[in-house]
């Protein structure tokens, strides 16, 4: 007989993958059980009492399938249906290029997606203006934000986080510092005296 119920878990470059075992032993017990990734041919061999077993190796992006087989005394028997397909993937890289420019309260952030998603898309950001600590979230495929309600005449950095299915990710270095201002109010208490 062959494995059934194979179902496979996704992890950072690897996948669980768990089984049952066949309804017949071919009439010699089974020795041992290979699961086999779907491309690329990566395996794990099965070596304790659990029908589980992680393959390790994957490429973060990648969707998997798995299939197992079981031997005994005789040899391999034939491979189990495919597992459905799982993407191994982890949390996003920093985003980078993280740029502000100063206005009156307010400050305009831009910042250029990681280098890595992680394998799995970027499904928002989260900006962090420092001090204060004020945050704006935006979606996955926005690259810009604007900080209102800062103080004028205070020095102010902004770091941002990329998130994915996984998690949140690793945090930007810090923007260059800017400092919101404005226009000097109008003189007042104007006075004048008349000459010669």
């Amino acid at each position: 007989g062959v494995p059934t119920n194979v179902l496979a878990t996704a992890g950072n470059t690897q996948a669980t993958v768990t089984w049952s075992a066949p309804s017949s032993t071919g009439g010699s017990a089974i020795t041992g059980y290979t699961v086999m990734a779907s491309p690329g041919g990566a395996t794990a061999s099965w070596s304790n009492g659990d029908l589980t077993a992680t393959v390790t190796g994957l490429t973060n992006g990648t969707s998997y399938t798995f299939a197992v087989t079981a031997t005994n005394s005789v040899g391999e028997g034939n491979a189990s249906s495919s597992s459905s397909a799982v993407t191994p993937a982890t949390v996003p890289g920093a985003p980078i290029n993280v740029t502000a420019s100063a206005g009156n309260t307010q400050a305009t952030v831009t910042w250029s997606a990681p280098l890595s998603t992680g394998g799995s898309s970027i499904t928002g950001y989260e900006i962090t203006a420092s001090p204060g600590g004020q945050t704006v979230t935006v979606g996955g495929s926005t690259l810009m934000t604007i900080f209102t309600s800062l103080t004028n005449g205070t020095s102010y950095t902004f770091t941002v986080v990329a998130t994915n299915n996984v998690g949140k990710g690793a945090l930007s270095s810090a923007s260059n510092a800017v400092t919101p201002a404005t226009v000097p109010g109008a003189p007042t208490n104007v006075t004048a005296a008349a000459g010669n």
